[in-house]
């Protein structure tokens, strides 16, 4: 290919789905309960892994597939039809919070009074709009409170998977893995996922090769040569999304200079931008 060829090569900011088997594995055990008839006590899955790791996109690609295989069924009526209920819970939590963010979800009105039933509304909805699954992303925030808090928040999800008798998974920090471990009713119902930090070697040569065709980058091949992996994955402390900053932003410093395949160099320039790994 020629360097004129190689230079009109876009490089692609949009996210997409790595494939690879930590994730794959993760995405399918979520899928697999989601398809379960519901039961007396529901499934939880504990999602956990370092800040950067693909979580969220985890939680996004099961999503995805929930809402292929759930389609809104033709005779479904006039209610809100939505099988996989993903959400955010702010900080600070009490259960109120929660069941307020998830009535917001589900597209409840938030009124003065809504507090008085939020809990119940919530449940109710969970059946009234054919939810399969509660997704909660960065749910370290919310179990890294204060004792009362935190107890408030354990019970608040209890309630919500027995009462809402729905499968419920949640995403965080390594932190929320033992303080479920901790809680025996929630550890007997839980499964316990962890994403692991990428390796040296052919594992990281595996996902910048992914990562660089994900990206539209020039030439995978050439970034996951083993000098330019090795000093990629040592930069990225084996976190998915430094990988990735590091190859977005080396792509941009070689587009500087017109040139569509990376370099050293580029790798040097870009990683004075920000700081990608600072080790614990």
């Amino acid at each position: 290919m020629s360097t004129a060829a190689l230079t009109r090569l876009p490089v692609q900011a949009a996210s997409f789905w790595i494939d690879f088997k930590e994730a794959r594995n993760a995405v399918e055990t979520i899928v697999e309960v989601a398809h379960d008839d519901p039961e007396e006590r529901p499934t939880c899955i504990v999602l956990t892994g370092q800040s950067g790791m693909g979580k969220t996109s985890i939680l996004r690609e099961a999503q995805r597939r929930l809402t292929e295989a759930f389609p809104e069924p033709a005779d479904w009526g006039e209610a809100r039809y939505q099988p996989v209920l993903r959400t955010v819970i702010p900080s600070s939590p009490t259960s109120l919070k929660i069941n307020l963010a998830l009535l917001w979800q589900q597209g409840w009105p938030i009124r003065a009074n809504t507090h008085k039933t939020a809990d119940f509304k919530v449940v109710d909805l969970l059946a009234a709009q054919g939810t399969r699954l509660v997704a909660i992303d960065n749910v370290h925030v919310i179990l890294t409170a204060s004792g009362v808090a935190r107890r408030d928040t354990l019970d608040a999800l209890r309630f919500l998977m027995s009462a809402g008798n729905v499968p419920l998974v949640v995403a965080g920090l390594d932190v929320a893995r033992q303080i479920f471990a901790d809680d025996v009713e929630l550890a007997y119902r839980s499964i316990m996922l962890k994403l692991p930090l990428w390796e040296p070697g052919e594992p990281s040569q595996r996902l910048i090769r992914a990562l660089a065709r994900g990206m539209g980058m020039a030439v995978p091949e050439h970034l996951a040569a083993p000098a330019f992996a090795e000093r990629i994955w040592r930069e990225s402390g084996g976190v998915t999304g430094n990988f990735k900053r590091i190859l977005h932003w080396s792509a941009k410093v070689a587009k500087r200079h017109d040139r569509a395949l990376v370099t050293h160099d580029d790798i040097s320039q870009a990683l004075q931008l920000f700081t990608p790994y600072s080790p614990d």
